[in-house]
C-alpha cells in the first residue's frame, strides 16, 4: 500500500469511530443552568417556562377571539354592509349574487329608461364585488354602522355631482 491510501484509510477510520460518537453527544447538548440550581429549583424553573408559555398561548387565544368579534365595513358593489370577521367567508361567497342582482337592476332601469326616451341618471354599480374598508375593525356595531353611513353619504355626494 502506498503511503496516500494508508493515510485516506487512517482518516477514514478516525472519522468513523471518533466523530460519530461526537455528532450524537452534541445534538444531545443543552444550555448551560444557572449556578446554585439542583434539584427541586431546578424543576421550578423548567416549570415556570411552561407556565410562561400557555400564558402567551392563552393571550395569543384571546386576542384572536377579540379579533374574529370585531365588525367591519364592507362593500358589495353599491351598498356598504357591517359584517364581523368571523363571517367574511360567508359574506363573500353570497356577495357575486347580490352584485349580479345590482347590476340586473340597473340594466333594467336604464333600458326602461331608454324605452321611454328619458335619460337616466342612476348609479352604475362599481366593479368591485367584494372589498373590506376597514383594517382593525370596531368593537361595536354601533360604530361600524355609523362608519358605513359616512362613507355611503361621502360616496353618494360623488355619485351625484
Amino acid at each position: 500500500m502506498s503511503p496516500i491510501t494508508r493515510a485516506l484509510t487512517t482518516l477514514t477510520v478516525l472519522i468513523l469511530f471518533v466523530a460519530t460518537p461526537l455528532s450524537s453527544v452534541m445534538a444531545q447538548v443543552r444550555p448551560p443552568l444557572p449556578p446554585g440550581l439542583k434539584g427541586k429549583d431546578l424543576e421550578k424553573l423548567r416549570r415556570q417556562v411552561n407556565n410562561n408559555n400557555d400564558k402567551r398561548k392563552q393571550e395569543y387565544e384571546k386576542k384572536k377571539k377579540e379579533e374574529e368579534e370585531r365588525y367591519h365595513v364592507v362593500q358589495i358593489g353599491l351598498t356598504f354592509e357591517v359584517v364581523q370577521k368571523k363571517n367574511f367567508g360567508s359574506v363573500k361567497k353570497g356577495a357575486p349574487k347580490k352584485y349580479k342582482a345590482q347590476v340586473s337592476s340597473y340594466k333594467k332601469e336604464r333600458d326602461e329608461a331608454k324605452k321611454a326616451g328619458e335619460k337616466f341618471k342612476g348609479p352604475k354599480p362599481p366593479s368591485t364585488i367584494f372589498k373590506i374598508l376597514t383594517r382593525k375593525g370596531f368593537k361595536s356595531q354601533k360604530e361600524a354602522k355609523t362608519y358605513a353611513d359616512n362613507l355611503r353619504k361621502k360616496i353618494d355626494s360623488k355619485r351625484k355631482k
